[in-house]
């Protein structure tokens, strides 16, 4: 076994009260791949960041090349050939790989020549053909993805990390990029590949970490595993047995949604997409962290143009957010930022999309004092702080905001809900608050939508539980009842549903 160039141990990591990595240990040995795998929360992004200088780790020990190192940074890292792909694509689309290439370095005299000659020759090193002078912006997806790997290994990294590089790589890119790391690998360079797809583990990694809640539960090589043993060790064993839930007894299909289809770009996020929820039903939509989960979101909301139907109570509102709101649709986007009005107070945030309405305007002038009740109302309910509808929304917490946000959206008792992360960022007494309002919508005869990165939060409160993974829905599952934890995994790590690779 060859020596770690980078190696973490009990390594502790919290952003306030949540606890993200928890005694978490790591290698990185030269030539090989490590896959760091886990689900959506269970730390690995933060630990690749920790490992990359991006973030700091709270407590914990960090070796380079087998000494101690401390007040380790971006730049030391940078310095000691530590590059990082993160998942959301750092170039500015206006100007060319080569150009952002010259825009990451330092010095007083630039070099375009000598840019292009260590970008052709890292292009060469994975076999890659790319437009180095052409503007990003009109690169495909994988060449944007493979231009900032080059850049990388052109600014003479010796490890690399990349952060889900093929989460929105169709299957050829993706077989294109996992031979371009083992190419990289036998050269010598090690790479930490972040990734929930366990096909791609299996095909491209030396060895494995998998980490669940902040801990790692499993570290050693890829060989003689099978990709659903990590599939049960992603996800763990839940226990529902004490979840309590109404069960609809409706088959009143509040929302339908037909062959739904979804393009970025030229690139595919969502590919025929057909469902439907009941009156009282809660849909959880499970899977990780990407394209997907907004594009499915914000499509039902009417904020995207698609291809196929999107029906409320009967009523086709596809692609319009005027007409999908006036059809009694209500949306909790997952940027908070999004929904909230910072420059408004708590009053009128509540009242902020019935304003036209009896309630809160007569003869044209606004009832400021039905505002302010309203207001009363949704702080009461869930908790904002401060207890102050004049206060502006913009000085609340995250936090508190996101309750705000939630408060206004079922205040009005919408037939149905679309809610994407409800809780994310949240203690456990607002996340508890706010599951309970969602249930309570279900039980008044909503028809409820939640996409989250919480697994458990989606078998808490759902009904039923269906999959997305590569902008398809892949699986279903009835949560009434025992339920299959490792076909959930399996799922969510794009395997098949009967078999895994050997």
């Amino acid at each position: 076994m060859t020596q770690a160039l980078i190696s973490l141990s009990g390594v502790n990591k919290s952003f306030g009260s949540l606890r993200a990595l928890e005694d978490a240990s790591i290698a990185l040995r030269q030539g090989e791949v490590t896959a760091i795998v886990g689900e959506n929360g269970a730390g690995k992004s933060t630990l690749a960041k920790i490992i990359a200088g991006i973030l700091p780790m709270d407590t914990g020990a960090f070796n380079l090349d087998g000494g101690a190192v401390t007040n380790w940074s971006r730049r030391r890292a940078i310095e000691a050939g530590i590059g990082f792909v993160p998942q959301s694509l750092s170039f500015l689309k206006s100007l060319s790989i080569t150009e952002n290439h010259l825009l990451a370095k330092t010095g007083l005299r630039l070099d375009r020549k000598a840019a292009s000659a260590e970008l052709a020759e890292a292009a060469s090193l994975m076999d890659m053909s790319l437009d180095l002078d052409a503007p990003v912006g009109r690169l495909s997806l994988a060449e944007r993805q493979m231009g900032e790997i080059i850049a990388a290994l052109a600014d003479g990294a010796r490890v690399l990390l990349l952060d889900e590089p093929t989460s929105a790589l169709g299957p050829i890119e993706i077989d294109r990029l996992v031979a371009a790391i083992r190419k990289l690998a036998a050269s010598g360079t090690s790479i930490g590949l972040v990734t929930h797809r366990i096909t791609e583990v299996m095909r491209g990694a030396d060895r494995i970490t998998v980490l669940r809640a902040g801990r790692v539960v499993l570290d050693g090589q890829v060989g003689g595993l099978a990709g659903e043993d990590i599939a049960r060790l992603m996800v763990g064993d839940r226990d529902r047995s004490a979840k309590e839930k109404t069960t609809s007894q409706s088959t009143w299909a509040r929302l339908k949604v037909t062959d739904l289809s979804v393009k970025e770009g030229e690139t595919v996020v969502l590919e025929g997409l057909s469902f439907s929820i009941r009156q009282g039903e809660i849909l959880a939509i499970a899977g990780v962290a990407g394209a997907s989960q907004p594009a499915l979101a914000e499509a039902l909301a009417g904020l995207r143009a698609i291809r196929g139907s999107v029906e409320v109570d009967g009523v086709e509102v596809s692609g319009d957010a005027v007409r999908t709101a006036n059809a009694d649709l209500a949306f909790i986007p997952e940027n908070r930022a999004d929904g909230v009005a910072a420059d408004l107070t708590i009053a009128e945030n509540a009242s902020l999309f019935a304003m036209a309405g009896k309630t809160f305007r007569r003869f044209g002038t606004r009832r400021r004092a039905a505002e302010r009740a309203r207001g009363l109302e949704i702080i009461e309910a869930f908790d904002v702080r401060p207890p102050n509808p004049e206060a502006q929304a913009g000085g609340l917490s995250g936090g508190n905001q996101q309750k705000l946000l939630v408060g206004r959206e079922l205040a009005e008792k919408p037939g149905v809900i679309v809610v994407h992360g409800p809780t994310q960022g949240l203690d456990l007494a607002a996340s508890a608050g706010i599951r309970g309002a969602l249930v309570r919508s279900a039980g008044e005869g909503a028809a409820v939508v939640v996409l989250s990165a919480d697994l458990d939060e989606l078998l808490e409160i759902g009904h039923r539980l269906v999959v997305l993974t590569h902008g398809r829905l892949v699986a279903e599952f009835d949560l009434s009842g025992p339920v299959d934890m490792t076909a959930i995994g399996r799922a969510m790590a794009g395997l098949p549903a009967q078999e895994t690779p050997a």
